[in-house]
């Protein structure tokens, strides 16, 4: 069962995101800011992350480098849920963004693509793939038949 990280400040949102997780299947844990969510990365290991970036203590950019930067937690898939900050997201490469609102759909769709991926073992051979591209930032939109909107679900 993969575990998913949530790094997020609002708490009905990270309650939401991980009950949903949890009902997928996944394991799922939470950290309500990015100080916490690097503690936890670091303690669990976990298969991908979930990280908002509006965020006290550190916000998601700040996390996303320090883990990089971390031989432990460098090659573990990292997606931005963002409301505001989406150029600053992408502008770091990471592997996925989630503009919010967003759907349940577009978030599974988003975490399936990550977990589908073939494990990168060694950080020092990771290469970073740039997501960025409108098509990643709007899978529901091109799907509207099977989208469950829960706007709410990533509302800030």
């Amino acid at each position: 069962m993969p575990k998913i990280l949530v790094i997020e400040d609002n708490k009905f949102l990270r309650e939401t995101v991980i009950e949903l997780l949890q009902l997928h299947g996944f394991e799922a844990v939470g950290a309500e800011n990015g100080q916490v969510g690097i503690q936890l990365a670091i303690a669990q290991i976990p298969d991908l992350i979930l990280s908002d970036v509006m965020m006290p203590e550190l916000n998601g950019l700040e996390v996303f480098a320090i883990l990089r930067s971390h031989p432990a937690t460098a090659s573990i898939p990292f997606i931005f849920m963002t409301g505001s900050e989406i150029e600053k997201a992408i502008e770091l490469k990471a592997d996925g963004y989630l503009k919010k609102p967003c759907s349940a759909t577009e978030m599974f769709r988003a975490i399936a693509t990550q977990l589908e991926k073939p494990k990168i073992t060694n950080p020092k051979h990771q290469k970073v793939q740039d997501n960025s591209g409108k098509e990643n930032l709007s899978l529901g939109a091109r799907n509207q038949k099977y989208r469950l909107e829960m706007a709410s679900l990533c509302s800030q």
